[in-house]
Formats: structure tokens, sequence, C-alpha cells
């Protein structure tokens, strides 16, 4: 016989209907007494591994990064904002930041050590483990700017960042942190400075390994960019994403004053008027591009500001998207900043009379305008959509950025509203979570009483 005619005749008896057969029946007396318990007992066993199954199926934990900055507390006494003031109940993370890097030695070192140190900002933070355990804490690391220099020397040099790796691991010793954050904002951004992309993927590959080698499950997480060029001077995108436990994309500021003209700082999708550079730079265009990189879904983190980018518009009467503007908008109250002003002020402003509230139907944000004073900012309905996104998509989690200028005191209305519509929207679950089923199966076996079979 042919081989193909063998494989027929194999196929067609694995088709072909088989025989009936007998069942086998195995009589056992079951005491009438504890037949129906009997078989409650196994309905109930029947929908814990049915929803076991359910469980595993949707097992993996999504995160809800909260983030805390350290000056803070030094604004205006009225928003000063603490560490008592974190809503530990509304994340799975918090970060702390920032530290930095001293420019002697290399050494993990404070960035406000009136704060961290003289006010125990350290100390309060790791005790929020305390009433939350299963609470994740970080420490992120900052390099942004001209205070860079000493960052940029340590992760140059192989001895360098053995010593800021060592003084890294004492500090989460100490404090019992469970991760840290690499914030360099951003690598190779001059010709001089092309070997930052090389640097920065050794640096975080050596967190790893060292942190692994000691026997210490720490997280190693990196904030990465939207912007492509930015993402091609700095960034081994693949190597990062394979070297880093996550990736922290910053979903803001891919729009600003910086661009002469008046737009959402994180739209999510392409306008009409997005041509060239900024063509697919925008919230599901970036999340796309690093994922088509070889960065997998449940690495990234989805970064999601809760202020506003300010303008002050060239004419007043042209005051939709993309109208030309001179520059930043008028300073925050409390931050203090042209560049950018926090929720709670924005929401305040918008309650006095003038300004007029509109909505960016593709890129889902909302702005608002009043005479010569433009801004884009975050609204509950928009980070509704960048939560749903993010589920959707199965990225790793949200990152709340800072939690300290959303509305927390409730000025405008309920405390928190951005943070708790994330939360709401993205249904966020700690890692401890998982143990939940099993603990529910142990106790059911515990308390239920042990049927007697008669055989």
């Amino acid at each position: 016989m042919e081989l193909h005619e063998q494989n027929e005749a194999h196929q067609q008896r694995l088709i072909s209907p088989a025989k009936p057969v007998r069942p086998v029946c195995m009589r056992t007396s079951l005491s009438s007494r504890w037949r129906p318990l009997w078989r409650r007992y196994v309905v109930v066993i029947g929908v814990l591994l049915l929803a076991g199954s359910t469980a595993a199926s949707d097992s993996r934990p999504r995160r809800l990064v909260c983030y805390f900055t350290n000056w803070s507390p030094n604004r205006p006494a009225e928003f000063a904002y603490g560490i008592d003031d974190i809503p530990a109940e509304l994340c799975t993370h918090v970060t702390y930041y920032a530290a930095g890097v001293d420019a002697q030695n290399y050494e993990l070192k404070t960035d406000n050590a009136r704060y961290d140190i003289l006010q125990d900002g350290f100390k309060k933070f790791a005790n929020l483990k305390r009433a939350q355990p299963d609470l994740r804490l970080s420490l992120a690391v900052a390099c942004e700017g001209a205070a860079c220099g000493p960052f940029e020397a340590m992760a140059s040099s192989l001895i360098a960042r053995q010593k800021f790796i060592t003084s890294a691991a004492q500090f989460m010793q100490r404090y019992g942190f469970d991760g840290i954050e690499i914030g360099w904002i951003w690598p190779g951004g001059s010709p001089e400075r092309r070997a930052d992309k090389d640097n920065l993927y050794h640096l975080i590959a050596e967190l790893k390994r060292s942190f692994k080698e000691a026997g210490h499950d720490w997280e190693v997480a990196v904030f990465v960019p939207m912007k492509r060029d930015k993402i091609e001077q700095g960034f081994h995108q693949q190597l990062i994403c394979q070297a880093a436990d996550y990736v922290h994309l910053t979903g803001y500021d891919i729009r600003g004053n910086w661009n002469t003209f008046a737009d959402v700082h994180s739209p999510m999708n392409n306008r009409a008027f997005d041509q060239g550079e900024f063509r697919d730079a925008n919230v599901k265009g970036g999340i796309q591009h690093w994922v088509a990189a070889g960065c997998p879904a449940e690495k990234i983190v989805l970064e999601v500001a809760l202020y506003g980018r300010s303008y002050t518009l060239v004419n007043e009467t042209d005051h939709y998207l993309a109208a030309p503007v001179t520059g930043a908008g008028q300073n925050g109250q409390y931050t203090g900043s042209s560049n950018y002003k926090a929720y709670f002020e924005i929401c305040t402003e918008l309650k006095s009379p003038g300004w007029t509230i509109d909505w960016d139907v593709q890129g889902m944000c909302p702005y608002a305008y009043n005479g010569n004073q433009w801004v884009g900012f975050e609204n509950e309905n928009s980070v509704t959509e960048k939560a749903v996104y993010a589920a959707t998509a199965g990225l790793a989690g949200l990152y709340a950025y800072p939690i300290d200028v959303d509305d927390y005191k409730g000025v405008c209305g309920k405390k928190y509203p951005l943070l708790s519509a994330l939360h709401d929207a993205y249904k966020p679950k700690r890692v401890q979570d998982e143990d939940d089923l099993t603990f529910a199966i142990w106790r059911s076996r515990r308390s239920a009483p042990t049927p007697t079979i008669n055989a």
C-alpha cells in the first residue's frame, strides 16, 4: 500500500464511528443521610474549579503605579502634599521621585535631603506597607537637564555602574523598597553622547543581573519615550525590554509650547493636522511602535500625566487645535510654573467666567481657552479612554504621573477624580490577589463536613 493510501486509511479509522462500548458500572452505596450534602459539596468544588480556570485566564496582575514627588511637600501650605495624602488603596505600586547620583563616588544619593532624611521622607514612605503589606514601593533615579552630568558619568563606566548598583541594593535593603526605576530624560541627545544608548542598556541589564544574583526579586523599570527621534538616539528597544522587568512609556508631553502651536499633549490618535514628525506621535502610535519593535505588551506600563500644558495664543479669535502660540501660558498659582498646570489649578480656573471647554474628538482629550490663554489637559473622560485602551491592548498597567497634581483635596468636587477614574476603568489587581482563590478552596475544605461512604 502506498504511503498516502496508508495515511488515508488511518484517517478514516480516526473519523469512522466507533462501536458502542457498554459502560462499566461500579456500585457504591452512599448513605442516604449524606447523599444531598455530598452533591452540594461536589457542586461547590465544581464552581471553585470553574472560577479557578476563569481566574487563571485573567490572573495576570494589573498595576496602577502612583507617582509621589518629594518636592510637592514644599508647595504653599494650602496645597503642600505629604506622604500621608497618598491614597495607597487606589494604587498597586507607589514610586518615590526622586533620587540622584553623587558626582564624587557615583553612589545613589538623596535629591532633597531636607525632606528625604531630616523629615524622614524615606521612612514615612516605607511605612506605607505597614497598613498594606501587598503594596509595592519603588525609587525613581532621575537624570534630566543640566543636573544629569553625574548620572551620565556613572552610566559610562563599568566600575562606576557597579558602585551605583551596590549603593542602590543597600538602599533597597535598608528601607524595604521593592524596585528601582531609571528615568534618564533622554539619552543620546547630542552627537557627543551617542554612547548613552549602549550605556543605558548596560546599566539596566547589570542592575537586574546583580539583584538576581544576590537573591532579590527587586524590579527594574526604565522610562522610555514615545517620540521616534528620542528612541533612535537613546534606546535599544528590544534589548531594553528584554533586560528590564517593565518599561514605563511616557504617554504625555508628546506636544508642548516648544512646537509653536496649541495642542493637547497626550492625544490618543492622529488628527488631520498631524503631519510629518507628528504623524503617529500619539499614545496608540507610540505603544504600537514599541510592540512592533519586539517589546511585549505585558511589559509596557503607560504613563498618564495628571497635569496640563498651557499656551499663550497669538490671536484670541484663533483658539482651536493647532492655533499659533507665542509660548507658554500664565504661571500656575501653586505650582508656580508657566510650562504646566496641575489639574487642581486647571479645574479651579475653569470655574471662573470666560472659559470655554472643548473636546478633541480624535485625540480624545479636553482643552479650554479664555482670551489668549489656552490649556490642554486630562479629565475623567480622557483618562478613562486611556485605561480602556491599556486593558484592551494587554498592557502591564498604568502610571499616574504625579498624583500630587490631581484634585486631591476635592476643591472642584470629589477627591482624586483622575486617579479614581483610572482605577475604576482599569480595575488594577495587586500581586497578592492571585492567592485569594487558593485560600477560598483551602477554607472550603477546612469547613465542609466529610461525608461517610459505605462500600
